[in-house]
């Protein structure tokens, strides 16, 4: 079985959409836009096509992808605003070096360009000058982190207790269901809120990236419990962090810094 490289296969994708005039513009986006790029990164394309191009241009792209691969499976995601995406694996590339697929509409603003969120593109070939660089509005955004701050520390106050219900119900499963959703993603929004406000949108994701190692490796010890001793104590653990971080936030507002909200408290660093 020959096996399919991500450069020869970058090669191949860009090649077929820069052969389709419908095409204006395309870049790669995801982990090489952020320069971390690893034997297990995919590719992420996105491509900006004529409003009645999105069907011919997936052809036109699945058609050259079987000269290479062939595909194992193509999944279509439904129910997107604005923009279609599949996902591709091909025979030879690989569990890891799936293909991810976006085709914006020209007449759809959306183009996932906003460097704090999506990094710095590598841009393919832009022939209409559509892929000008693209920043958050402060202001607006400084706003809606704000405006979190507040119905944050009221879901977590009034959910905590359908963990410890479960708990005591011995529904383990349903426990750790309501203590990922009610208890430890909060947890990290709030810190995300202090430490870099605009990173709130990524959730669990990145943490190693987008926060300070020590507070990162201590969140990460909270994500799962062996035991349901063990998750109760995560959920008191989690609390009392949640207070520090949500304390910080009602005094000084999002973007200051994780200053006390750094680690949990009594937390003793490996």
């Amino acid at each position: 079985m020959q096996r399919v490289a991500r450069g020869p296969l970058i090669a191949t994708l860009r090649a077929a959409l820069e052969a389709l005039p419908t095409v204006d513009a395309a870049w790669e986006g995801g982990s090489a836009a952020f320069g971390r790029e690893d034997e297990w990164s995919d590719v992420d394309v996105v491509a900006v096509v004529a409003d009645d191009a999105v069907d011919s241009t997936f052809a036109a792209v699945e058609a050259a992808l079987d000269t290479i691969g062939p595909r194992e499976l193509t999944h279509p995601v439904i129910g997107t605003a604005g923009y279609a995406q599949r996902f591709y694996r091909l025979h030879g590339a690989g569990e890891f070096l799936v293909v991810d697929l976006a085709l914006m509409r020209r007449s759809d603003p959306l183009l996932f360009r906003e460097a704090e969120i999506h990094g710095q593109g590598l841009t393919w070939f832009d022939r209409t000058g559509v892929l000008v660089e693209a920043h958050l509005d402060a202001e607006a955004d400084a706003a809606a982190a704000r405006a979190r701050i507040e119905p944050l520390g009221s879901a977590f106050a009034m959910f905590q207790h359908l963990v410890k219900k479960d708990l005591a119900r011995g529904r383990a499963a349903d426990a750790m269901a309501f203590y990922q959703g009610y208890t430890w993603r909060p947890l990290i929004e709030a810190l995300r809120l202090l430490h870099a406000p605009h990173t709130r949108v990524f959730g669990p994701r990145y943490l190693q990236r987008d926060l300070p190692a020590a507070t990162a490796e201590a969140a990460a010890a909270l994500t799962y419990a062996a035991s349901p001793e063990a998750l109760a104590a995560h959920q008191a653990r989690a609390a009392a962090w949640f207070e520090v971080a949500h304390r910080r936030l009602r005094e000084h507002g999002p973007g200051v810094g994780l200053g006390e909200a750094a680690l949990p408290p009594g937390y003793l660093q490996p």
